[in-house]
């Protein structure tokens, strides 16, 4: 049972991180000749939090700390 659970949640991880990467990547301008644009503020404001390596990192090890202390208190 538990890996089914298992299995549903990584299928919504890679489909929410899909669905995120193709809206960010449609939302990006055309450089038109310039080789480096204005960062967004928000990115300037949270580097780290709309970093999205950082943050499937960081799901990552949520993920794999539940997964800890579910079986060590099984």
């Amino acid at each position: 049972m538990f890996i089914w659970i298992l299995t549903v949640l990584v299928i919504g991880v890679i489909l929410v991180s899909l669905i995120y990467t193709v809206s960010v990547g449609r939302t990006q301008k055309a450089l038109k000749g310039e080789y480096d644009t204005q960062i967004n503020e928000n990115v300037q404001n949270h580097p780290y939090l709309r970093n999205p390596i950082f943050l499937a990192i960081a799901i990552f090890f949520i993920f794999v700390l539940g997964y800890i202390l579910y079986w060590s208190l099984k």
